[in-house]
């Protein structure tokens, strides 16, 4: 006997506090991991076919949570890294940067959000999904329903004119 939606959601509410504790444990953020809570909630209607008992409702429910936990970790990881990348150690830094340097800085930063701004919006969005998600050009073309050529000509065309934008000061 499959459940109906009422009981998956029954099952989705009695199961959320360890669900919670689940996802507390491993991302170490409430706040997130009451995001994540929200995003399971959303999936329930994606669980198809309706499954026949309630372990293996409980058990899908661990499965996306343990895969959205995942997925935010990864995120994380890869914006610390090009933070890193761009920013570097506090180290590297010098604190007695000339006030020209800071104002050199600005003015780049202010070309490069321009041309980010001119860019179509799924060109834009291909180039986010690329260099801040940390997306393969074929999780990008699967998510977006598009060729995996068509992304990598996007993303050629984005960051072509972010350059552009640059060499152009």
């Amino acid at each position: 006997m499959a459940f109906s939606d009422h009981d998956i959601y029954r099952i989705f509410l009695s199961t959320r506090p360890q669900i919670q504790r689940f996802l507390r444990h491993r991302i170490r953020c409430d706040d997130t991991a009451a995001d994540l809570i929200q995003d399971i909630f959303l999936r329930l209607t994606l669980l198809k076919p309706p499954p026949a008992s309630e372990i293996e409702v409980q058990a899908w429910l661990f499965k996306v949570a343990s895969n959205l936990s995942l997925d935010h970790l990864r995120t994380q990881k890869r914006r610390y890294e090009l933070l890193d990348q761009y920013l570097g150690d506090e180290t590297d830094i010098d604190a007695s940067a000339a006030p020209e340097r800071t104002a050199e800085a600005q003015e780049q930063l202010q070309h490069i959000q321009t041309a980010l701004a001119d860019l179509p919006d799924q060109c834009a969005e291909i180039l986010y999904l690329s260099r801040i998600e940390g997306l393969s050009h074929v999780q990008i073309a699967k998510q977006l329903k598009i060729s995996t050529s068509w992304v990598e000509k996007q993303l050629a065309k984005a960051l072509l004119h972010c350059r552009q934008a640059v060499d152009s000061q």
